[in-house]
């Protein structure tokens, strides 16, 4: 894909030949279409395609927490993609076409805001308590920061809390994901600034969780 102020005779839109024009961003972008081959994919390509299906199936149900966690990134990649190619890259792991995501790796939100201090992960009946200390100070420009809270049980549709609850309480509740009992949870946290500057900081993993058994 190629970008361009001014063609041969101005912008243009639609297709030429086997040159398609269009805007992304506000950005003039120019592309070829694709050449349509009866080879069979290569080893190497199924192996990127496998992970790439991998990754869409794990962020789809994690959009709301990827747009706001990757919105500060490169501005010509969109939130999403941006997380994706994070995934890819240093996530998922394995030889195709055994690839996993790993979930200790897993990273969800990207940015400079100062990270949780000593934070931790408890049960408490049906919830996932978050723990983090906070110490105020006269001049605390993070003490309003929306929490964010990711609980992700493989296999099962994850758990998320996007900005209920502010940093300076130290401590944030949310639902475990709807997995049976014994089933292990992955807990991240993140702070956002609550405000129009797109700030956030790097996520954490905090830790890992068991479901309790029904009482």
């Amino acid at each position: 894909m190629g970008t361009y102020k001014k063609g041969i005779n101005g912008r243009f839109t639609g297709k030429v030949g086997n040159t398609v024009g269009s805007q992304w961003k506000g950005i003039p972008v120019m592309k070829s279409l694709p050449d349509f081959s009866n080879h069979k994919a290569s080893e190497k390509q199924l192996a990127h395609r496998a992970k790439f299906s991998l990754a869409t199936k794990f962020l789809q149900p994690l959009y709301p927490v990827i747009q706001l966690g990757f919105q500060n990134q490169d501005n010509l990649k969109s939130p999403y993609n941006a997380a994706m190619s994070e995934l890819i890259k240093y996530t998922i792991e394995g030889e195709y076409p055994n690839c996993r995501v790993n979930l200790e790796n897993l990273v969800l939100a990207v940015g400079p805001l100062q990270v949780a201090n000593r934070p931790s992960v408890e049960i408490n009946g049906e919830e996932v308590v978050f723990n983090w200390r906070y110490k105020a100070s006269n001049n605390d420009l993070f003490a309003n920061n929306g929490v964010i809270m990711v609980a992700i049980a493989e296999g099962y549709y994850p758990e998320y809390s996007i900005c209920e609850s502010i940093r300076s309480a130290g401590t944030a509740t949310m639902l475990l994901p709807d997995a049976p009992p014994g089933t292990e949870v992955h807990c991240y946290l993140a702070f956002a600034a609550m405000d129009d500057s797109k700030r956030v900081s790097n996520s954490i993993h905090v830790g890992t969780v068991v479901i309790p058994d029904d009482e």
